[in-house]
């Protein structure tokens, strides 16, 4: 680990805050439901997400999702995407926990918090106020308000411009190659969950730094590195 003492974490949502695996599969399976499609257990909800909810219908639509079958049956990525959005937005707090020991970690830590996520802001900010951790995240850009969404570094970049501090005064935490991929490209340290959303065979790939294979240890890191 070659962290410096960081005045800022820059943390994920989903996988990283917040497991949000239970209502992210019932919302995917009802907009599914809805249009006649297979639907998937958890586990295959699970490797599906990453890079934002429309590629996690995408993904989970499987060859229902190629061009030839929307030509033949005439249902749209989008048409489904609208349905799971709906859905999600009005149940997205009723299976969702926080990760072990985050709100814990986060009641106790000096340092400033941020929140980079591909995820909508709608459903971010619902997450955030039922946990009671709107206001302990000081910046926030989401899927639907960063100038450009993850693995691009531009909305790590403003979040930084917006909290005044310098690349070195930064960590971003994530579960995913987005995470890590965004952190590289704004020249930010990351710390990289190996027990999140992001499947390892697709991290180790990236030889990611400041590795951690358990929240424990990522709360245990972050206390030793921030302010």
């Amino acid at each position: 680990m070659n962290l410096s003492k960081k005045s800022l974490i820059v943390f994920d949502l989903d996988g990283t805050l917040f497991n949000t695996l239970g209502d992210l599969s019932v919302a995917v399976n009802f907009a599914l439901g809805r249009f006649g499609l297979p639907q998937h257990d958890e586990q295959r909800v699970r490797s599906f997400i990453g890079n934002g909810s429309m590629r996690l219908i995408e993904r989970s639509m499987g060859e229902a999702a190629l061009p030839e079958a929307v030509e033949r049956t005439g249902v749209k990525v989008e048409d489904v995407h609208k349905v799971f959005s709906e859905f999600y937005w009005e149940h997205c707090t009723e299976r969702t926990e926080p990760c072990p020991g985050v709100l814990e970690f986060l009641q106790k830590c000096p340092a400033r918090v941020a929140m980079l996520t591909n995820k909508p802001e709608k459903p971010s900010l619902k997450i955030l106020e039922h946990f009671g951790l709107r206001e302990r995240i000081e910046f926030m850009l989401c899927g639907d308000t960063t100038p450009e969404r993850k693995p691009s570094a531009a909305g790590l970049l403003k979040i930084l411009e917006m909290a005044g501090v310098s690349r070195d005064a930064a960590v971003m935490v994530g579960d995913d190659q987005p995470d890590i991929l965004a952190a590289r490209a704004a020249g930010v340290d990351c710390i990289t969950l190996f027990c999140g959303f992001g499947k390892p065979e697709n991290l180790s790939p990236l030889n990611p730094e400041n590795v951690v294979y358990s929240y424990g240890e990522m709360c245990r890191l972050l206390a030793q590195v921030t302010l």
